[in-house]
């Protein structure tokens, strides 16, 4: 799948060629790396995950293109730098010591030499974190996920990736509640069709799916 990089605002295009010299033991995650599988719209971060844990100030002083940089949050395998770029600002988010597995393999890119998660990894991640916020754009998200994949398939990926601490049904209660954050605002349309798909889901039913690494490379 063809990268779709004109979709970074400026910021994080500028950024983008620096990115391969992020560690080799990070993956892009997140709403960016969808939106440059998908791109079906803009953001404006990069998340990079590890199931290595990190030293936050090492890290920082080891990643040229941090230097400089506002570190926005630092705390235990947690770090987040604003760049600035174009008079702009990019912000870089690392995580590491993760627990959850993976379905594939990441696609490792030349130019950045980066790897960025499948699209079976993204929508384990996205149907699991509207359990914890409330964002339209996550509903975004997966309203452009299911073009490419079935609610059930989405639910079916987190389940194998996250194991018992993914409750399917903490998701789908999501899915249909609209009233916290900024979801009274998300278009109509995109509201309609989730309800319907969550009513027509057996969870009794889903596929089964098996984990390729409890390592996220």
């Amino acid at each position: 799948m063809e990268l779709k990089i004109d979709i970074l605002p400026t910021a994080q295009y500028r950024l983008w060629q620096e990115l391969g010299e992020t560690p080799k033991n990070f993956v892009l995650y997140g709403g960016t790396a969808l939106a440059l599988r998908l791109g079906h719209r803009q953001s404006v971060d990069f998340d990079f995950f590890s199931s290595e844990p990190f030293e936050p100030n090492e890290l920082y002083k080891n990643i040229d293109y941090l230097q400089a940089s506002e570190k926005s949050q630092i705390s235990k395998n947690t770090l987040t730098c604003l760049i600035i770029r174009q008079n702009e600002v990019a912000k870089v988010s690392f995580f590491g010591g993760l627990s959850f597995a993976r379905l594939s393999s990441p696609e490792i890119l030349s130019n950045p030499s980066i790897a960025i998660a499948s699209l079976a990894d993204l929508s384990a991640t996205k149907i699991q974190v509207i359990q914890d916020r409330a964002e339209m754009k996550d509903y975004i998200d997966i309203a452009e996920l299911l073009n490419y994949l079935s609610l059930e398939q989405m639910l079916a990926n987190a389940i194998a990736v996250f194991g018992k601490e993914f409750n399917p049904l903490l998701s789908l209660k999501a899915l249909t509640y609209y009233q916290d954050g900024e979801l009274p605002q998300l278009d109509e349309k995109i509201k309609q069709m989730l309800l319907h798909l969550v009513n027509q889901i057996d969870l009794s039913k889903l596929p089964q799916v098996t984990i390729q690494s409890s390592q996220l490379i």
